[in-house]
């Protein structure tokens, strides 16, 4: 793997300290960065691309595998995205590439390197085509890694993370129906790719917040208690968008009647059942 995806810790970290240093004021680019009104405002045209020899193998960070797709038709996913810039640009990239902060490019830790996906801003509804050729970002509920380009072009600089769909393109096929296990969908780790729940799949649902902040801080106490990759999900409940955080999916309800009991003893409450 590239340089950049071996420092997941350090991007972790440094990604954290970057959107806290950013969030709540309007961005004003340091020195090494252009400022976003010079960024080129063409769009990335998906083409037919070959999967690369690098990056599209099972991995493991932190202790847990993750089994890359072989391809995006069909993939759709919300969650919350991040951007990265310095002191990645330059860098090796998880497919090989030289990571290029000004391209209109991503990191997923499951899409097959390299493909095409359309990232919708849930906040503003801006949207941007993105060619995805890297690894991460592995910090809970996040689900893909932007490029500072397309951060800027999302609107999202200032904040460091947004709330967002990803939808997969593939050049010269219509839109497919999405995989179909919520938003999970592909993004689902574990020891064996024929473990993944294929169809039917119940989540437990342990807070909503109205500020996604709050919704990560729950996620980060719930992953360091080694609770089951905590998810974060906007959706709107009565009118109101809420992040909802959950564990899951699970294959059936009795698996998730079990982990909202290991939420009780764990001091986390009860959590709530989400029957498809």
């Amino acid at each position: 793997m590239g340089s950049r995806f071996g420092t997941g810790c350090r991007r972790l970290a440094g990604g954290l300290c970057l959107s806290l240093a950013l969030a709540g004021c309007g961005f004003l680019p340091s020195t090494g960065y252009r400022n976003p009104a010079d960024l080129s405002a063409r769009n990335v045209v998906p083409h037919k691309l070959a999967l690369s020899p690098y990056g599209n193998s099972p991995y493991t960070v932190d202790g847990r595998t993750y089994y890359p797709l072989k391809t995006a038709a069909g993939y759709r996913q919300r969650g919350i995205a991040s951007w990265y810039g310095l002191p990645f640009n330059g860098q090796k990239t998880a497919d090989g590439e030289t990571y290029n902060m000004y391209a209109m490019t991503a990191a997923s830790k499951v899409l097959p390197l390299p493909c095409y996906v359309l990232v919708r801003n849930l906040n503003n509804n801006k949207t941007v085509i993105v060619r995805v050729n890297d690894r991460g970002p592995f910090y809970p509920g996040r689900i893909i890694d932007l490029s500072y380009a397309a951060a800027a072009r999302l609107g999202m600089l200032a904040t460091g993370t947004a709330p967002v769909e990803v939808e997969g393109i593939v050049p010269g096929q219509g839109r497919r129906r999405p995989i179909p296990v919520d938003h999970h969908g592909p993004d689902v780790f574990g020891p064996h790719p024929a473990r993944r729940v294929a169809r039917r799949a119940f989540f437990v649902q342990v807070g909503a917040f109205a500020r996604h902040q709050d919704a990560e801080r729950l996620a980060h106490r719930l992953d360091k208690k080694g609770l089951t990759d905590p998810r974060i999900f906007h959706d709107d409940v009565n009118g109101r968008g809420l992040y909802l955080v959950r564990l899951g999916p699970e294959a059936d309800k009795n698996a998730a009647l079990a982990l909202s009991a290991r939420l009780y003893r764990d001091g986390m409450g009860h959590g709530l059942i989400i029957d498809p």
